[in-house]
């Protein structure tokens, strides 16, 4: 959503001082998120007369669903953005997919070798995951190999029984942490796949206690 700057009063913590930036292709925005949760909070043009984007998914009492969606032809400005080198896997076994995946920046790749072709995802409605749109599948992690993960930050909160994982140098949510043993992966990190034709599960996060206080 584009706003001007004096459209845009900060309340809490300070653009420039609280959140991350990151650029990418000509660098005309910088995305700016929050370092502890991963959250994306706005973008800010480097000219223009609505020099602000805010990311209407932090925004409090809004029904994205019932939103109308603008579609952009970003994905085809010049320079195309490069898709990390995807990590080697060997031999492939036969009847296995290998699933190349990476956080924008590349600083986090990780291979998802399955048995089964990914035809749907989790939708969860709960204050990270409905700010970060994710779309989760939760594989055995035996399967899954990561590089990079030195630059994975894990944020948890309310019962702490889940760590979100984000790239801290793009934001990009790559993970949930279920303990030791467990996690569940955002598929919009997959390169590639399609999600168009998923079929999605939706999950009523958001009823779950402790209730999060904005």
């Amino acid at each position: 959503m584009p706003a001007k700057d004096e459209d845009f009063i900060v309340l809490n913590g300070d653009e420039t001082a609280t959140l991350s930036t990151y650029e990418c292709g000509k660098r005309t925005s910088a995305h700016k998120f929050c370092p502890t949760c991963g959250t994306a909070v706005m973008g800010r043009m480097h000219s223009g007369e609505t020099p602000i984007g805010i990311a209407v998914r932090v925004l409090s009492d809004v029904d994205f669903d019932s939103l109308p969606v603008l579609m952009s032809d970003a994905a085809n400005l010049e320079p195309l953005y490069q898709v990390p080198e995807p990590l080697e896997t060997g031999v492939v076994p036969e009847g296995i997919t290998p699933y190349h995946c990476s956080c924008h920046c590349g600083a986090i790749r990780y291979t998802l070798l399955s048995s089964q072709k990914i035809a749907e995802a989790t939708k969860c409605n709960c204050s990270i995951c409905s700010r970060n749109a994710s779309l989760w599948i939760y594989p055995l992690t035996t399967t899954v190999r990561f590089d990079g993960i030195d630059n994975l930050t894990e944020y948890t909160f309310a019962s702490n029984s889940v760590y979100h994982g984000f790239c801290k140098i793009c934001g990009v949510t790559i993970r949930g942490r279920f303990g030791d043993s467990d996690i569940g992966l955002n598929l919009r990190t997959m390169n590639g796949l399609d999600l168009s034709g998923l079929e999605i599960k939706r999950v009523d996060g958001k009823a779950m206690l402790p209730a999060y206080e904005v």
